[in-house]
């Protein structure tokens, strides 16, 4: 069989482009850090890697859901602990004013400071999230829960809770209902009774000025019922506050549950894709040896001639 010079070339010029093409390989999959540069050098592996880096980016996703709803939560938990205090501090003075030695003015003074609550409270309920989105307002996060009509403070949010996917399975409401918070509670005389009305009704029984036992049995009846309502104001303001806490402990759980995924995940990742750079770059120094090999006997194959072989 007779093999010309140029199959000899072509062969040789092959064989070079086999060995660079595999070094030049080598050296990107250590530039890159990823063993597998293309689907088809593991297809399998390939396949999983997509779906660890799919999961790995939902749960990045999630760890940012969860922070935004820390934020969130973290509002909503201040303004429940500022309305507590508001409600505590609107008890004491609704026991004070009913001190018997107390005289037409000093129920006045103290209505104005149940005013100033009053004015709080309407403040406190139409707060906003460090989105702009209100606390509130159920599922209407953008419509101010809260207006005084001129007939009575109305609400005009709705029930509904916003919700955050904390996890692959679990969903976190961010908001509250204001008409749970502030409106559905229940009343001394049977009912349910607003706190904004408990607040109002107290303010209105103190600036009654008592000149006859009728409006000293009006003025105890009214003070007796504001206690009551109050007292029930509290409890559902802070049956609320602890289902926020609740919710908060477990945006932290969740949180170390995710940030241990997210460990698992660039492990199982790099078990698929990352490169063994030992061997790597002992690949590399076998590869550039079998290079040079294959250079030296290209070089010596075209310098032989046909005056060679006759000698």
């Amino acid at each position: 069989m007779r093999v010309s010079s140029n199959t000899i070339y072509d062969i040789g010029i092959s064989a070079l482009n086999r060995q660079q093409a595999a070094q030049v390989k080598i050296l990107e999959q250590i530039s890159s850090g990823k063993r597998n540069l293309t689907p088809s050098d593991d297809p399998a592996a390939y396949v999983r890697a997509l779906g660890v880096s799919q999961a790995d980016a939902n749960n990045t996703q999630y760890a940012a859901n969860r922070q935004s709803a820390t934020s969130s939560l973290g509002a909503l938990e201040g303004t429940l602990g500022n309305v507590t205090t508001l409600v505590q501090n609107a008890q004491q003075l609704a026991v004070y004013a009913g001190n018997g030695t107390l005289a037409d003015s000093g129920r006045a003074a103290i209505a104005t400071q149940l005013r100033g609550n009053l004015d709080e409270l309407m403040s406190l309920a139409n707060r906003t999230d460090a989105n702009g989105q209100y606390l509130f307002s159920g599922f209407q996060g953008s419509t101010k829960p809260f207006a005084d009509t001129g007939s009575g403070v109305q609400y005009f949010g709705d029930d509904g809770q916003r919700l955050v996917q904390a996890s692959t399975s679990r969903q976190l409401a961010v908001n509250e209902s204001g008409r749970e918070v502030f409106e559905r509670i229940p009343a001394a005389g049977g009912g349910n009774q607003s706190l904004f009305k408990t607040l109002g009704d107290l303010i209105n029984v103190l600036e009654t000025p008592v000149t006859n036992d009728a409006d000293k049995t009006a003025l105890a009846n009214g003070l007796s019922a504001a206690q009551g309502n109050l007292s029930n104001s509290l409890d559902k303001v802070l049956q609320v506050r602890s289902g926020v806490g609740t919710r908060m402990n477990e945006v932290d759980t969740l949180n170390e549950t995710g940030d241990d995924l997210s460990l698992q995940y660039k492990q199982q990742l790099s078990d698929l894709q990352g490169v063994d750079y030992a061997k790597a770059i002992s690949d590399l120094t076998q590869q550039q040896t079998y290079l040079q090999a294959t250079q030296q006997a290209f070089l010596k194959v075209q310098g032989l001639s046909l005056f060679d072989y006759i000698r």
